[in-house]
């Protein structure tokens, strides 16, 4: 059976027919349970309500808890501050950014204000004002408040839209005195979002109780569905603590919730007809609707399932075909841009890539036999040098030049140190006389300018270190020491061991270093390459960050350069390597 007539006949045994058949044998059965089951989740969307309404209750409550910890805030309630300037200062300063911090991060906030308990705190407009303001009510309602508790009091009048404030008192630091009421007052929005959320509507009424049972005066969401006998009902049922959650009355669905933080139980209430009732008037239209999309959406769904499987079961047999002599490319068209034309595309591609591999095998054999032929030439090119380099001494030998035998010997030693195929790592006495052999040819440069001293005061040979080490520092000494004076320069290089790192000293009394690149050279050592400040790229200071982090990686613990220098007076290096993971030999 092919891909397309398993698609139509699935769609018609596990689809179509079981839906059809399910759907004529239960259709009068189900109607009690979805009554129930659309009650429960109303009940669900309630509880969702409530919840999102405590996550707005509780952050706004927090707002207390920013005042209270704020020592500004409490000292100022205190009386602390003893003048009005300085109690200006303050709120201006430290405590109003507080309210309208506040108030932009709780849009639902209407007002902050704190009622100051203390007649030497000084006033202030909408936001510190005298207790003498406050409602007598709820001066009464919040009397009984103990530390650390709030209170949420209901104070719209009747004919207004309902809202509500938050009162809670704050103390001063040691928690012995009261000096505030704090009072936030939240607009209407909020309790509209909450029912909006809650799902009251055309057709869903909201009715407020308070604990025991007494209706609200105000419902801010009213509907026709609800009549004024079936209020009087809910009224008592609402009364009745032993239904806790959503019922069934006669044909009236009603959830509830009681809501803690504002004292209040919500009852919402819709008519099942109201939900059901008129689908029943359409339900053969609704049927035959049903029936022809049905069809319809049949038609629809074999031309789709038929196009893929088309596409599919043609690069199927491509595939079965394909050899290494059968490469050809799968047609696309170009309006195949889904998946399977994706498929397709990666499909077509690997097929070229592989004719590729097979077309060019050759010349990827020839490649590889150039390269070796290239890499046999290089090994040959040094030794070419080293070999030119001996003749020429041997000349200068021969004709007695020692000076030109001299400076070819050091140069031939120091290309075969750099040039030669070793391990990363070497001992400190070869870096010592690959040193002494650079120097050797900057003393026949420069002449009786530069004078050279080697104090060597530990084991070289014994001293592992990495190759290359001494040399850039070196060459620094060289070019920016003793190549820009006229005068005589002197370049020590000293090395000693303590007890648990050696010391390698290098110093000259060249140029020396300005003070503001001394700065940033320093910081570029202390702090890496993030810290170079002025220093260019290609500068020889990247030189030292690169020989100070190659001993750091092969010496580890405290293993660091330290740099001195003054203008015009020289430089020294200082090489402190540990000796704690070098294995010495």
């Amino acid at each position: 059976m092919s891909i397309v007539k398993k698609i139509v006949v699935g769609y018609f045994f596990i689809i179509f027919i079981p839906v059809i058949v399910v759907g004529a044998l239960f259709y009068n059965q189900i109607y009690g349970s979805l009554v129930s089951q659309f009650a429960d989740n109303r009940q669900n969307i309630l509880e969702q309500a409530y919840s999102n309404l405590k996550t707005d209750l509780a952050r706004i409550e927090s707002v207390y808890r920013i005042l209270q910890y704020n020592a500004y805030v409490t000292d100022y309630l205190d009386g602390v501050f003893d003048s009005e300037s300085e109690s200006v200062y303050t709120h201006l300063r430290y405590i109003d950014p507080l309210f309208s911090q506040s108030m932009a991060i709780n849009p639902e906030m209407k007002s902050m204000v704190i009622y100051k308990l203390k007649d030497q705190v000084l006033s202030i407009p909408e936001r510190f004002v005298d207790r003498a303001a406050l409602n007598p009510k709820v001066l009464s309602a919040v009397a009984t408040l103990k530390p650390g508790k709030g209170k949420w009091i209901r104070l719209s009048e009747e004919g207004a839209t309902p809202s509500y404030s938050y009162y809670q008192y704050l103390y001063n630091s040691r928690y012995t005195e009261k000096i505030g009421l704090l009072e936030i007052r939240v607009g209407d929005e909020m309790i509209r979002q909450f029912l909006k959320a809650a799902g009251v509507g055309e057709h869903w009424r909201a009715l407020f109780f308070n604990p025991e049972g007494d209706r609200l005066p105000l419902e801010p969401v009213s509907a026709d569905a609800v009549f004024e006998s079936e209020d009087r009902m809910l009224a008592g049922l609402a009364a009745d603590r032993t239904i806790e959650s959503d019922f069934i009355y006669h044909r009236t669905i009603v959830n509830q919730m009681f809501l803690k933080e504002l004292g209040v139980r919500v009852l919402i209430a819709g008519q099942v007809s109201d939900v059901f009732e008129r689908s029943r008037n359409r339900e053969i239209v609704l049927v035959a609707i049903i029936i022809a999309l049905l069809v319809l959406l049949s038609v629809l769904y074999y031309s789709f399932a038929s196009s893929i499987a088309k596409r599919i079961l043609k690069l199927a047999r491509h595939m079965r075909a394909v050899s290494d002599s059968n490469l050809k490319l799968v047609t696309n068209s170009q309006s195949d841009k889904d998946e399977i034309g994706f498929l397709t595309l990666s499909y077509n591609a690997m097929i070229q890539r592989l004719d590729e591999l097979i077309n060019h095998v050759h010349r990827a054999e020839l490649r590889n036999k150039e390269i070796a032929y290239k890499v046999l030439q290089a090994q040959i090119k040094p030794h070419f040098l080293y070999n030119t380099l001996e003749t020429i001494r041997m000349m200068a030998e021969a004709n007695d030049d020692k000076e030109v035998a001299d400076i070819s010997y050091s140069f031939a030693r120091l290309m075969r140190y750099s040039l030669s195929s070793q391990k990363d790592d070497t001992v400190l006495s070869a870096e010592i006389e690959m040193v002494a052999y650079y120097l050797n040819i900057h003393q026949a440069r420069l002449g009786d300018r530069l004078e050279v001293e080697f104090d060597i005061r530990l084991d070289e040979e014994s001293v592992p270190c990495p190759r290359f080490m001494l040399q850039p520092l070196v060459e620094n000494c060289i070019v920016h020491g003793a190549s820009t004076v006229l005068r005589p320069v002197r370049i020590l290089l000293f090395a000693e061991e303590t007890g648990d790192e050696f010391r390698i000293v290098l110093t000259d009394n060249g140029a020396g270093i300005a003070w503001d690149n001394l700065k940033d050279i320093r910081a570029l050592l202390a702090f890496g390459s993030d810290a170079k400040g002025n220093l260019d790229d290609e500068g020889d200071s990247l030189g030292l960050y690169n020989v100070s982090e190659r001993i750091k990686t092969f010496y580890g613990g405290t293993s660091r350069i330290e740099l001195e220098s003054e203008e015009g007076k020289g430089t020294t290096l200082t090489l402190y390597l540990s000796k704690g993971t070098v294995s010495l030999q």
